[in-house]
């Protein structure tokens, strides 16, 4: 059986090809480091080092400057691990991380300042087996009702604490092939669908004067991200999954299963991601009509964000579809 899977961590090789090409008014006319590293109880931790451009150097068509000769100092709750280079300004950390540990990432390169950045990683907060159901949802742009499916599942969020969360539904098809022998076999393949909100309060944050004046409310790497400003106590998500397989196309006989992916972020993770939403969501900033929200950072002499997180996730469910 093969197995195709959209990894998570590809998030911070997208974050360096397409952010921090051009610092900001605030961070000055002088090059700095750029750090992006998320690190979990993943026994692989990643981190990208590049160089940000200041804007008076700025030119159309310039592409960001990967850094591949840094030196990396990378400790969990006071002890240095190895950090190795893999290329292309992407390095890596190889050992088990736990909830509660302590992650300190120095970054030093020739003739630029040094980066440096603190975090820990979250506990992960239980969520309940989902269930899920066939609902139709109202699409403005096509000004027709369109087929979901609706997963729900619970969860209880810590009373005592402020926390960050990130959901998403990771779905798994399980597909029969034929060679080009005539031999029957199977592919699995794995992907995040896109979510429509409008059944979610904790996810719902456009209103219609927002939509006329070029605002969306897309989530940057499908990451639909909330804080537990909104709950109390036990609470149910509604989320409704785009009815689209983009393997089906070649699929002789597909079965479909799902599961609901709850992500405790740590405070700097969350205004991250907010900001870039900030940003992706609004038309009139693109077209600079509006002011952009400076892109948050947690590094000290640099910009970028270092960043822990922690996840737990529901059993598979077999998909109504």
């Amino acid at each position: 059986m093969k197995t195709y899977i959209f990894p998570f961590l590809l998030l911070i090789a997208l974050l360096a090809s397409c952010k921090d090409d051009i610092s900001l008014p605030e961070a000055g006319n002088e090059a700095k480091l750029v750090v992006y590293c998320f690190p979990s109880t993943s026994d692989t931790t990643y981190i990208s080092v590049s160089r940000s451009l200041p804007v008076k150097q700025y030119k159309e068509g310039m592409k960001i400057k990967n850094i591949d000769d840094a030196r990396i100092t990378y400790t969990v709750n006071g002890q240095q691990r190895k950090v190795t280079n893999s290329g292309n300004g992407i390095y890596y950390v190889v050992g088990k991380q736990k909830t509660g540990d302590k992650i300190a990432v120095t970054v030093s390169a020739d003739s630029l300042p040094t980066a440096s950045a603190e975090t820990s990683i979250p506990d992960t907060v239980a969520i309940s087996d989902p269930k899920s159901r066939q609902t139709k949802v109202y699409n403005d742009d096509y000004e027709t009702m369109m087929d979901y499916e609706q997963v729900m599942a619970s969860f209880k969020d810590p009373s005592a604490t402020k926390d960050y969360y990130a959901v998403r539904v990771l779905l798994k098809n399980i597909s029969a092939q034929y060679s080009e022998e005539d031999s029957l076999y199977y592919e699995q393949y794995f992907y995040y669908p896109e979510i429509n909100t409008k059944n979610e309060p904790l996810l719902v944050s456009k209103t219609n004067i927002d939509d006329a004046f070029g605002f969306s409310d897309n989530y940057y790497g499908g990451l639909c991200i909330f804080d537990d400003a909104g709950i109390s106590g036990e609470y149910t998500f509604h989320l409704n999954v785009y009815d689209n397989n983009p393997f089906w196309s070649h699929s002789y006989g597909t079965k479909r299963y799902e599961r609901v992916e709850l992500l405790h972020l740590t405070p700097e993770y969350y205004k991250f991601l907010f900001s870039i939403n900030a940003e992706e969501n609004s038309d009139l900033a693109q077209y600079g009509l509006s002011q952009l929200m400076p892109t948050a950072t947690n590094v000290n002499g640099g910009l970028g964000v270092v960043a822990g997180w922690n996840m737990s996730h529901t059993a598979w469910i077999k998909s109504n579809r």
